[in-house]
Parts: C-alpha cells; structure tokens; sequence
C-alpha cells in the first residue's frame, strides 16, 4: 500500500524525535489540497508532539501544498527547496522553523513488499487472543466480541503488534467499544509476536527465525543493525521479541546481511567477527557475545538435507557409480562427490561437475521428502538439470529417503 497524506500525518507521533525539539514551542498549519488531502496541525510544546486534525491559522508557519506532492516530498522523490522556490509548496510565516521542521522527525517509509490481505491478516491475528474480538473496517467486519473499528493503517499497526494502540484511539483514528483490559490484552499478545515482512535475503531469513530459535534465559534489550536496518530484541528468560526500528538499550551489534546469515548457521563466530571487524558493537562486549549463544542455529530445510546425503548414502545401491554433482538452490551451493563407494558433501561448487541440480529450496525438499513428484517436478522447471539427467537419476536412488 501506498503512503496516502493522512498515513503520513498519522506516522508523525510515532516518527517525532524528541530529542531534537528539546526546549521547542511552535506549530506548523498544513492544508494539503486535492485528492486525498486534508487540514492537519503541528503542535509541539515542551518538547512534546501533538497532531491536530484542523488547520490553524494563527499556526507559527502555514504550508499550502498538493497531496501529491506531499507524498512526494515525504519520499524523498521531490526536495523541499525545489518545492518552495517552484510554488509547490506554499509557506508563510515562521519559515526558518519551516526549514528545520523536518529535522524533528525520521522519514516515512512505504512498505517493503506486497502487504498480507486484511482479511487473511486479521484472520491469523485473531487466533492468537483468548478473548473474542471484533474488527471493522468501513463495510468489512472480522470477528466477533468487543468492537475494534477505524482506518486501516492504524488497525494493521495494531494488529502487526507495531503500534500501540492509544496514540491511535486519542486521535480518533480508531474506536474501541468493550471492555479495555481486552484491548490491552490483545495488543499484549500481538506485540509479543510481531507480524513483520523481512527482507528475502539470507540474514532476512535468519531474523525471521530469531524468535522461534530463542532458548531462553535472558533479560534485556540489544540492538541489531543488518544491513543498516536495525531491529530491536527484546528479551525475557521465556520470550524474545523482535521489532523493526532503533531501541535505546546499552548494546548494539552491526554487521552486513552475509555475515548475519553466517553468524545464525554457526559459520561465523561473533567474538572473532568483532575482533576482526566485519561486526562493530557498542556497550558490553561480553554481553553482547553472550547474546549469541541463547539461539539454536538456523538450519535450512534443504540445507540439512544436502547436508545429511553421506549419513542416508547407501553403498549397496550405488554399486560403482562415481559423480561429481553440483547444488544450487538459491543462496545454497553445494558439491556432492561420490568415489569408490563413499560419499562427501561439500558446502561449495566445484567446477567442472558431471551435472547440477537448480531449484528452489522448498521445491528441493518437497521433491526429496516425496511430497513433490520429481519427473512432474523436473518437467515443470521447478528443477533444473544442466549436465546429464539420468546421472540424476541414478544418484537419487543412492540414498535413503529423507525424513524431517
């Protein structure tokens, strides 16, 4: 979904940076004109942030300006100056203050990646609560119980576990009739387990995993940053919550998306990695590295099956055959070799290979574990086959069928 105008102006409470606006008073009056505009109020007193639905002339600063170019300025994608020296982006009053507005607030972002439907998302999220609950949405309805209604960003900030509920109903954005300590036992729930889209890379992956892999014991909070991305772990001796966006804890550990995917499956050790410099750290080195040893590594499904062929080889059947078989599935590349009746798996391509195996990583598990027919398979292009097919075939029934 798109950032609308009124998402923007939503995000600001969450976005407000505080420390920045230390000792600040002031309003800016924004009347955002054309489709999908509206009046909106700027108010920070004290260091605080207020939004205001309305537009109020006697406002420090007043900005006149399209919604579509709001949302473009929001992105990024048209520069405030350019805006104002163009006209299209109207200012009157304080305008130094119009110049530093910005600089109290974090940048929007819009979603990464096609957005969950809301029925299917509050379909899962209901699921998890104790206590019945009902959600409207305009004319949609999920649900049943004490009635949670409004506009649908706020709602799938709530139902994601990522926003807290009260900004949203004290500016109306959402309205809750029922008992409250079922709304809070709700958001308690949802926020514990937070719904988050990760990136579709080898570290996005192993942060999905985090919280399922936790084995418990600590207490705290530690910043991760992939990437530059950061997320926040908090920690429970029963419970490990993982939330996108910066924390104010003590501990902080940077590295890039490789070296995290490496850390999670045991192939990069975090002390040598900080000692070497492809992660950095702020706070107590010790409990940082003492972080990493409350997690079971993250095992791909196809990876423990590539890793598993020399256990499941079996001798008898494969007779005197002799190959040299490539894997490539994804991230994942691997070399089979099989000599003289024994067989090792290295995680690695070896180059030249009598014949190599491309497919997705769920596609070669369900093919492996009998829950995908390999001819329908291989036939569909769901696997692919560079080199000598019935070698394939021949190295397949070489082993025992896996079981997960």
């Amino acid at each position: 979904m798109a950032l609308t105008v009124d998402g923007i102006f939503s995000l600001m409470p969450e976005l407000f940076l505080p420390e920045k606006a230390v000792g600040m008073n002031a309003s800016v009056a924004y009347r955002v004109t054309g489709e999908g505009g509206g009046n909106y109020t700027c108010v920070i007193q004290d260091g605080a942030f207020t939004l205001l639905r309305e537009y109020k002339a006697d406002a420090s600063s007043t900005v006149h300006i399209s919604a579509e170019d709001w949302i473009a300025l929001s992105e990024g994608k048209l520069d405030a100056m350019q805006a104002f020296m163009s006209g299209k982006l109207k200012g009157a009053g304080d305008l130094m203050l119009l110049q530093k507005f910005p600089k109290f607030f974090k940048k929007p972002e819009g979603p990464k990646g096609p957005q969950t439907p809301l029925k299917d998302l509050a379909g899962a999220r209901l699921k998890l609560l104790a206590q019945p609950l009902c959600l409207k949405v305009g004319a949609d309805k999920f649900g049943d119980g004490d009635e949670l209604s409004g506009e649908e960003g706020a709602l799938r900030g709530l139902l994601t576990g990522l926003q807290d509920p009260g900004p949203a109903l004290l500016s109306g954005q959402l309205r809750f009739q029922g008992a409250m300590v079922n709304l809070r036992a709700a958001w308690k729930t949802w926020s514990q387990d937070p719904e988050i889209t990760y990136p579709a890379t080898p570290g996005g992956k192993a942060l999905a995993t985090l919280s399922k892999r936790y084995k418990g014991g600590a207490s705290g909070t530690l910043e991760l940053k992939v990437d530059g991305a950061p997320y926040t772990l908090s920690f429970t001796p029963a419970h490990l919550s993982v939330r996108p966006g910066e924390c104010d804890g003590v501990h902080t550990v940077s590295l890039t998306d490789a070296d995290f995917a490496a850390l999670n499956v045991g192939k990069l050790n975090l002390v040598g990695a900080l000692l070497s410099g492809q992660a950095s750290f702020k706070g107590d080195f010790t409990q940082v590295a003492a972080y990493t040893g409350l997690f079971d590594a993250a095992v791909n499904p196809a990876q423990a099956i590539l890793e598993s062929m020399p256990a499941r080889f079996d001798k008898e059947k494969a007779g005197d055959l002799e190959a040299v078989v490539g894997y490539k599935l994804d991230d994942l590349e691997y070399t089979l070799l099989i000599r003289e009746g024994r067989c090792v798996v290295m995680p690695r391509l070896l180059s030249p290979a009598d014949t190599t195996l491309s497919a997705k990583p769920d596609d070669f598990t369900a093919m492996s574990t009998g829950q995908l027919n390999a001819q329908e398979a291989f036939l569909s292009g769901k696997i692919k086959i560079e080199g000598d097919p019935l070698l394939m075939q021949k190295v397949a029934k070489s082993f025992k069928r896996v079981e997960l």
